[in-house]
């Protein structure tokens, strides 16, 4: 039985799926897997007692070397501004496994600090986008890559809303691990920069050359509604992922020495539910990740596209 912490429960640690059978942050997640024994953190300790109570959890009144080094993995589920702190302190710990909620961090500066004390860690730190760790999204992976053999990646196109950093980070570490590429921004124009939502972080929208492939972000500023989508393109194939993700739609075209030929639907590979329940996916890469099964995580990949994301920002 591994030995796990949660610190903060909020959302994603705790809220999210509090009065719903799904299982949509960590708690539940951790507290239905079979090898973890759960133990959780928050200042607020009238939300701490609350969350302790639902899933007869342990509670830890103080966070210090010696209670945080008793633990094999540590989910990091508290405000980013915060995020430094706990991975600065977890890493010098050597804490076996971390899951950290995105993004690293909103200081370029607090980035590179934290690289440096990973490199020097033995820790593994996962960065919570989620959808890389869902199994239809291991699937699309392998489906691209054969795609990839007979077609050409030709456009991409994204469109989100509320935060550069915090919505479409998703969007491009979801292509970073479908298409096996770092992302990699050239002949970059951004077209609008909006706070609509967060003071340090806008609703942006920019085209660029990624890998010979054009990408277009279209962010959607001022509206009420959520979006998450993504397409990607290749000659005679699009792959659409709607609904936050929830939905990937394959839709072919006829080979044809015409061009225009129309795109067809094809339902038999097309999914959907790709989200249900994804936070135990999640916590079982963590576990495969303590077992020694899996031996990569994605920390120093996300906090270069933090990085470069942060920087766009400047701009």
């Amino acid at each position: 039985m591994y030995k796990a912490l949660l610190i903060g429960c909020g959302n994603i640690g705790a809220l999210y799926d509090l009065e719903s059978e799904d299982v949509h942050t960590h708690v539940k997640a951790y507290s239905m897997h079979p090898h973890f024994e759960l133990t959780i953190f928050d200042v607020n300790k009238d939300l701490q007692e609350k969350i302790a109570t639902k899933y007869v959890t342990k509670t830890l009144n103080e966070l210090t070397e010696d209670s945080l080094k008793y633990f094999d993995c540590i989910s990091i589920c508290t405000p980013t501004s915060t995020h430094f702190e706990y991975l600065s302190k977890v890493l010098k710990c050597n804490t076996k496994v971390v899951l950290c909620e995105k993004p690293v961090s909103n200081i370029i500066d607090e980035i590179t600090q934290l690289k440096t004390l990973y490199n020097q860690s033995h820790s593994k730190l996962l960065v919570n986008y989620m959808r890389r760790f869902q199994p239809d999204y291991i699937e699309l992976k392998k489906q691209i890559l054969g795609i990839l053999n007979e077609e050409q990646l030709t456009n991409i196109s994204i469109r989100y809303q509320r935060g550069f950093i915090n919505n479409c980070s998703h969007a491009f570490d979801l292509l970073q691990f479908l298409i096996n590429k770092d992302i990699d921004f050239t002949n970059v124009s951004i077209t609008n920069k909006v706070h609509d939502h967060f003071e340090i972080d806008p609703t942006l929208s920019m085209s660029c050359d990624w890998h010979g492939t054009n990408l277009s972000i279209t962010g959607l500023s001022n509206v009420r509604f959520s979006l998450f989508e993504i397409d990607i393109y290749f000659e005679h194939t699009r792959i659409s992922i709607q609904n936050a993700g929830k939905s990937i739609l394959f839709s072919r075209a006829n080979l044809s020495e015409q061009f225009l030929q129309p795109l067809m639907l094809d339902n038999e590979i097309s999914k959907e539910n790709c989200l249900k329940n994804y936070m135990i996916p999640v916590i079982e890469n963590a576990y495969q990740l303590l077992c020694g099964s899996v031996s990569n995580d994605n920390f120093l990949s996300s906090c270069n596209l933090n990085q470069m994301m942060l920087n766009l920002i400047k701009n």
